[in-house]
């Protein structure tokens, strides 16, 4: 009897801290958190094709940025404006769910003082990134990259912006779906 107790409040403590609040503003910390459990609770199968085709498109993107510099002039600037510490509360949690379904380990400390949480002395350590880490350009990038050439980045980097969005779409609903239960 008392074991069954035990579960009992095991599985009631487990629902309250699924079905906690997590927001936009929660510190970047508990959506990490909170995304592990979802990851380790919920059946995503039904994902696979659609994520082979975000790390496919996460490729093209890569590829075409390595390409066209903007890389380079990333890892040249040396300003940390944006990859910033404060810049990862603007991660949604479903984003830290993709990069937990790709095979992602989601850090729990900083590893750069001022840098955004998730970056490391190697860039990010995140495959799936928000979409403001994807489509900002900075003034430099402007000025040093072509814009034909910043066109074709956008372009292809679209189709990774617009899979992220169906995906995070997707897991929000199999959420909600599993809160119901």
């Amino acid at each position: 009897m008392e074991g069954k107790g035990i579960l009992v409040s095991e599985r009631e403590n487990h629902r309250s801290r699924r079905n906690r609040s997590i927001t936009i503003n929660s510190p970047v910390e508990d959506k990490i958190l909170w995304a592990e459990e979802i990851f380790q609770d919920t059946d995503f199968t039904h994902l696979a094709e659609e994520l082979e085709k975000l790390k496919e498109a996460i490729e093209r993107s890569r590829t075409v940025m390595n390409e066209k510099g903007i890389f380079k002039a990333c890892s040249e600037c040396g300003d940390k404006s944006c990859c910033g510490e404060g810049i990862e509360q603007r991660f949604d949690a479903t984003i830290l769910i993709l990069n937990l379904l790709l095979g992602v380990k989601l850090p729990h400390k900083r590893e750069i003082k001022h840098g955004c949480f998730f970056l490391s002395n190697r860039g990010c350590k995140l495959k799936v990134r928000e979409i403001i880490c994807i489509n900002y350009l900075c003034k430099k990038i402007y000025e040093e990259v072509e814009i034909d050439d910043i066109i074709e980045v956008q372009r292809i980097c679209g189709e990774e912006i617009d899979l992220i969005f169906r995906l995070s779409e997707e897991i929000k609903r199999k959420i909600k779906e599993g809160a119901r239960k």
